[in-house]
């Protein structure tokens, strides 16, 4: 047999090294997957770039150029995998999805002795996703195929053998474009290459997936919809995004400050003016150290500028003390007219007597410092305008008043104006201090007045648990405001709050057991006054309903027989002791006539049987 050290097929420039070995099992005339098994070896490990794969394959002769190593991702510990010393998730890098240059692919083809389809060979910056050009040709990178099992995606010859026909008539082609900023830096990054920029500090990974994020934020300065963006147009989203960032952190922060002003206000919602941005830098990234530099931005921006308190929620994180106010929440806080609270504060020199463009909901002040002038221009409210103000309808309004939740101001029973709005603030932050965000009501979760009348006891029960930590479960819906805001996991609110079981039986459960069937006839026996029942509370649904507690039941088993407990006393078949009742006459229990089923007086049968 020819050595098979001189049918290698020849290394193309940024080559991975699993292409290199497919490539190399094919002018052996056999699979990779067979070619590394008789290497002592497997294909997946060569994937891995394990090395006692390459020990074995240098074993017998056959070594590896290092480029290849270089431009084939590597385990770095968990799921990351290292490309060119760059770090990026296992799941981004080794995606099912495989793209590539099909003008590349051509020239490897035109450029060498072998089939297509054995020539042609995948390179590593093809799997990195913010790759979107090929920079030699200009040309999109194409999906070539799609395998969720590495071993035969990544056999490359296999697979190529498939589309290489397809490739060569240039069916796989597209629209060329000319690289963006944003191309030529990430080449250049994963080349090891550093203009000395910000942004050259930072995880490429991060930075990257930073560019991408704010590029779909920034659309709305464009009035244009991040669904409105295919696949194919990723590119000019990654170029948007590093265009504002590359300069560094103030022109992220302009960019930030541009996007809150075509807002109504804060009250939008960080995921409404940030589209992506927040909501992937709050959950998916939250605890990614890679990102931190771009969390800190976003943090401290909306620190600086956002009226945000307790149920407020930034980056994660629940507010629980309010820094900052604006005319608006001050106006809420203290139920005063938004106009009106304007010009009183402007008065006391706390904002700008004309506004400078900027709306009353971002016309922010130090909370602290004015804390002692919104207390004195706060106004005493009636109950219809507080209930209004905390959020809650009139009825709920009534069962916090009934429960001593909320108590007025004044006990003055001429005057209606007598709650205090304050107040009102302070109850609603004791309950949305540390509450989660909730976009929707999550299964199992309910407005808090619906779960406390789902348990039959009053919200003040609820409440009192919430704000001594026994119950946890607690979230600020979304587009709500106040009290109607506020819901909680239920079986939270059931394990601390519900009742425990009775220990006692249920009529169903009791019925079943002395096989008096159906449980209907042991309800008309205990509603006919003939057997003693317990009215006791339903753990679940807190109402009232009859049980038969232990006494309940040996007072049944006192005066009455079934089958069942039949058989079980005289140790014989029901089927033979009933038989011998009937040929004695022994009727079943049954005054005036109705009918409770097989249900024998004690004493007749014991009269009879013995």
């Amino acid at each position: 047999m020819p050595d098979p050290r001189s049918r290698r097929p020849d290394p193309v420039a940024r080559e991975t090294v699993a292409s290199h070995v497919s490539r190399m099992a094919a002018l052996n005339w056999i699979d990779a997957a067979t070619f590394a098994i008789d290497k002592g070896t497997s294909f997946q490990r060569i994937i891995d770039r394990h090395p006692e794969a390459f020990d074995a394959m240098a074993a017998l002769g056959i070594t590896l150029p290092y480029d290849l190593l270089t431009w084939s991702p590597v385990k770095a510990g968990g799921t990351q995998r290292m490309l060119v010393g760059h770090a990026f998730p296992a799941k981004v890098i080794l995606e099912p999805q495989i793209r590539g240059c099909p003008v590349c692919l051509r020239a490897d083809a035109a450029g060498s002795t072998a089939r297509p389809y054995i020539a042609m060979a995948l390179r590593g910056h093809w799997m990195v996703p913010h790759v979107t050009l090929c920079l030699d040709h200009r040309h999109p990178l194409a999906p070539l195929w799609r395998d969720p099992k590495p071993v035969s995606r990544f056999d490359s010859v296999a697979r190529f053998r498939e589309i290489a026909d397809e490739i060569l008539a240039g069916r796989l082609d597209q629209e060329t474009r000319d690289p963006t900023d944003f191309d030529l830096w990430l080449d250049a990054r994963l080349t090891g290459l550093s203009q000395g920029g910000w942004l050259d500090g930072q995880p490429l990974h991060a930075v990257a997936t930073f560019c991408h994020l704010l590029g779909t934020a920034l659309l709305r300065l464009e009035q244009i919809l991040p669904a409105w963006v295919g696949r194919n147009d990723r590119w000019a989203l990654y170029q948007m995004g590093f265009e504002v960032a590359s300069p560094g952190e103030e022109a992220i922060g302009d960019a930030l400050r541009r996007l809150q002003k075509l807002a109504d206000g804060p009250q939008d919602g960080p995921k409404k003016i940030f589209p992506l941005l927040y909501d992937r830098l709050s959950h998916d990234y939250r605890d990614d150290p890679t990102f931190e530099a771009f969390r800190r931005i976003l943090r401290d921006h909306m620190a600086q500028t956002w009226p945000l308190g307790p149920g407020d929620d930034l980056l994660g994180e629940p507010v629980t003390e309010r820094r900052l106010h604006s005319v608006r929440t001050a106006a809420q806080a203290t139920g005063i007219d938004q106009r009106r609270m304007r010009r009183m504060l402007a008065a006391a020199g706390i904002v700008p007597e004309a506004s400078d463009g900027t709306c009353d909901a971002w016309e922010i002040f130090d909370a602290a410092a004015a804390q002692p002038i919104l207390d004195n221009l706060t106004a005493l409210m009636p109950a219809k305008a507080f209930a209004e103000f905390i959020g809650a309808s009139r009825s709920q309004f009534d069962l916090l008043v009934r429960d001593g939740v909320l108590m007025p101001a004044l006990d003055a029973p001429d005057v209606k104006a007598v709650w205090n709005p304050v107040e009102g603030r302070v109850f609603l932050d004791s309950l949305l201090s540390g509450a989660v965000p909730l976009t929707k009501v999550p299964r199992g979760w309910e407005h808090l007045s619906k779960s406390a009348q789902r348990l039959k006891i009053g919200p003040g029960a609820i409440i009192t648990a919430i704000r001594k930590g026994r119950i946890t479960g607690v979230g600020k819906l979304e587009g709500c405001e106040g009290y109607a805001a506020v819901h909680v996991d239920h079986a939270d609110v059931t394990r601390v709050l519900g009742a425990e079981s009775p220990t006692a039986q249920s009529i169903e459960i009791f019925a079943k057991t002395v096989g008096l069937l159906p449980p209907s006839r042991l309800k008309l026996l205990i509603n006919a006054g003939a057997t003693p029942a317990t009215r006791l509370q339903n753990p679940k649904t807190r109402a009232f309903q009859l049980y038969i507690t232990a006494e309940d039941a040996a007072a049944f088993h006192r005066r009455y027989l079934t089958p069942r407990t039949l058989a079980q006393e005289f140790g014989r078949s029901w089927q033979s002791l009933t038989a011998e009742m009937r040929a004695k006459g022994i009727q079943p229990f049954s005054p005036q006539g109705e009918d409770f089923g097989p249900l024998y007086l004690r004493a007749d049968v014991v009269a009879a049987l013995s």
